[in-house]
């Protein structure tokens, strides 16, 4: 399966001027980790009261020491998640989010991994953020 890393802007809030991160697209993470480096200084980063252990990454595990909820710019549209923040070493050099499963299903989002294509559509986007 091909790496899928694609940029885009991420902010924390409306009012924060966006910071352009690399993406990976890793379908078979049921978690979306971000480095901490990416988002120290954004607003909206809080400890969590215990660090998060979880498995799998290097084959090993790794804790989450905060979390943070960002907005994401996809078609120019603001798409909001909470994610794990983790330590720099814990993800790839390449990258600086690695989005998974959660993040996709959340809004519709497909691979084409042979073509190394991120699938994103409009109307999946909007809808996924209406409280139905």
């Amino acid at each position: 399966m091909a790496d899928i890393i694609k940029s885009f802007p991420v902010r924390s809030s409306p009012k924060e001027k966006s910071h352009k991160l690399k993406c990976y697209f890793d379908s078979g993470s049921p978690r979306t980790f971000v480095k901490y480096s990416a988002v120290a200084d954004m607003s909206n980063l809080a400890p969590l009261s215990t660090e998060a252990k979880f498995y799998g990454l290097g084959n090993g595990g790794f804790y989450a020491t905060h979390f943070i909820y960002f907005e994401v710019k996809l078609l120019d549209i603001w798409v909001m998640y909470l994610c794990y923040v983790v330590p720099d070493d814990v993800l790839g050099e390449e990258y600086d989010v690695l989005l998974g499963h959660d993040f996709m299903q959340i809004y519709d989002i497909q691979l084409k991994p042979r073509q190394r294509e991120v699938v994103i559509r409009r109307e999946a986007l909007n809808l996924a953020l209406k409280v139905r």
